[in-house]
């Protein structure tokens, strides 16, 4: 079973066929019964074994003491909206990773 999401938003990009840019925020709740608030930036995979797709910038702020949820939600909100103004390419992406190219 997978994480349970609470909230989710996807921003979904195709670059060519069979390319896939993702722009993710979402609450969830951890293994722990705490909530988090992830941003993640997602990319289709093309390495040798076929993994789907990675997370290539990811950030997970888990309510806490630290953070309140509106204020998880905010620091993720921002955290995307960095990201978003960074080229919409999947090749830039995978490149920024480390991962290989298509």
């Amino acid at each position: 079973m997978g994480t349970p999401i609470i909230l989710g938003l996807n921003v979904v990009e195709h670059a060519d066929e069979g390319d896939r840019l993702e722009f993710l925020l979402q609450v969830v709740w951890t293994d722990l019964g705490r909530l988090a608030v992830d941003a993640a930036v997602n990319v289709a995979c093309w390495c040798r074994t076929d993994h789907a797709t990675h997370d290539v910038d990811a950030l997970t702020l888990v309510v806490s003491e630290d953070f309140s949820l509106p204020e998880a939600f905010s620091a993720a909100v921002a955290h995307l909206t960095g990201r978003l103004a960074e080229p919409r390419d999947a090749d830039h992406w995978r490149a920024k990773a480390g991962l290989p190219p298509r």
